[in-house]
């Protein structure tokens, strides 16, 4: 518990709030204010008792979890920082879209440190309407078998990445077009989320053809971008969700970075597999 405390307060910064010794559990807060129990295997539910605090997510052994860094924080040096006290570092930044550097702690969790970027709209149309290209440059020559190569068993196949790179964009559609058809600002948005996993076994993504979602990607970018060439200071618009303005550029920009992640590993996987 000691090592662990030194690792997140050192390296990572966190606050130290509480140490429950006895019970071999800590409590600490991260940047941005989530609070966080370190607790010995086993115990969690005990402390989570004894601090009288609602039950919260649990990691598994390597799970990974998003922290939000503050503005103007520089990322080069918690990478050194990490590194200097054990730990491992990956730069997972999306050009244009966000930067992210995922710490790999000595227990082998995976805190992904993430800072927003901010291009300018023309910036952003640019990364939004390069999407279909990238997409079907990265699946050229791919036949059935290839589709189903994955990195790993029991990760999802390039075809299963494929499927659910269009449904999200789908579903962020409705709400990206709520800000563009409303007026300026201020219209309230109401929507419902859904689990990624629920919908790829739902919608059977290990099985299905992708040729129909690849063209249909192509459709729904270039319809987007009609819309916004139509429309008089299309990427300000916004809606307000969940408490939050949410501007159509801001929306447009999380689109592009969320497929490019995606079209991003069915690159690492023919790699891995040595598909050319």
């Amino acid at each position: 518990m000691t090592a662990a405390l030194r690792f997140y307060e050192q390296a990572l910064g966190w606050e130290h709030l509480e140490l429950f010794a006895a019970a071999g559990c800590a409590l600490l807060r991260q940047p941005g204010g989530d609070a966080v129990l370190l607790a010995a295997e086993g115990t969690a539910a005990e402390a989570l008792s004894r601090l009288q605090a609602p039950a919260c997510r649990e990691l598994s052994p390597g799970g990974r979890f998003y922290v939000t860094a503050p503005p103007g924080e520089a990322l080069e040096l918690l990478q050194q920082r990490a590194e200097e006290a054990g730990g491992r570092w990956l730069d997972e930044t999306e050009p244009g879209c966000w930067r992210t550097v995922t710490i790999t702690t000595p227990e082998g969790y995976r805190a992904a440190y993430w800072q927003e970027l901010f291009p300018s709209d023309e910036e952003t149309l640019a990364l939004f309407a390069a999407g279909p290209d990238r997409l079907e440059a990265a699946l050229a020559g791919l036949g059935e078998a290839g589709l189903d190569l994955a990195r790993a068993p029991g990760t999802w196949s390039i075809r299963e990445q494929v499927l659910h790179v269009v449904d999200l964009e789908l579903a962020a559609l409705h709400k990206l077009k709520f800000a563009l058809a409303g007026p300026e600002r201020g219209r309230v948005y109401h929507g419902n989320g859904f689990s990624q996993d629920a919908w790829a076994a739902g919608m059977r993504y290990a099985s299905r053809p992708i040729r129909a979602e690849v063209a249909l990607f192509r459709l729904l970018r270039e319809h987007v971008l009609s819309v916004c060439e139509h429309t008089p200071g299309a990427l300000a618009r916004s809606v307000i969700a969940s408490g939050k303005e949410e501007t159509a550029g801001r929306l447009m920009k999380m689109m592009a970075g969320h497929a490019n992640v995606h079209i991003r590993r069915v690159g690492e996987i023919r790699k891995q597999h040595a598909v050319d």
